[in-house]
């Protein structure tokens, strides 16, 4: 009988406090988790900008640009907001600095062109012939093919350096 007793006591003094420890909230369901993902640099002007710029912006498309059809609204998955006043330096964060002309900001992936485009309308269009890459992301210095964006899951990938010579342009896509 008095082992009966003393375990009760042990029982009431450790279950009951693992109880109300362990059953916080109940059933409640866990806060939603965010992601934020997008990628962030710096576009430098290394020469003067050409009277005829009307329209610049950064653009990334999903697919390589192979032929003038692939200059498409569901192949640009970005668009920067313009970039004004002809400067020498764009630090940009596509969190914060895009045109919410497309249905949902960037996420995790692969892209394969990253761009400055330049139009000398001040409409945008999205004919490739009204558009000149003015230059392109490449990957740890290598020039001889534009580099690939990769954003993994739940990350803001940095330092998508672009270098704009508008005396020495980056070979165009197709019309």
């Amino acid at each position: 009988m008095k082992i009966k007793i003393i375990a009760r006591k042990y029982f009431i003094i450790f279950f009951f406090p693992l109880v109300f420890i362990s059953c916080d909230k109940g059933l409640e369901p866990s806060a939603p988790v965010l992601t934020v993902e997008g990628f962030k640099g710096t576009v430098n002007f290394v020469s003067a900008w050409p009277d005829s710029a009307t329209f610049t912006v950064l653009a990334v498309f999903q697919n390589p640009l192979l032929s003038a059809a692939d200059f498409n609204v569901s192949n640009i998955k970005f668009l920067s907001n313009p970039i004004v006043n002809k400067p020498t330096t764009f630090s940009y964060n596509s969190l914060t600095d895009f045109l919410p002309l497309l249905p949902e900001n960037i996420k995790a992936g692969e892209y394969s062109y990253v761009a400055v485009i330049q139009s000398a309308s001040a409409m945008v269009s999205l004919e490739r012939r009204n558009w000149y890459i003015v230059g392109v992301y490449y990957a740890a210095g290598d020039t001889t093919k534009p580099g690939k964006l990769v954003i993994p899951s739940n990350t803001v990938v940095d330092n998508i350096n672009i270098r704009v010579d508008f005396n020495n342009l980056p070979p165009q896509p197709p019309l």
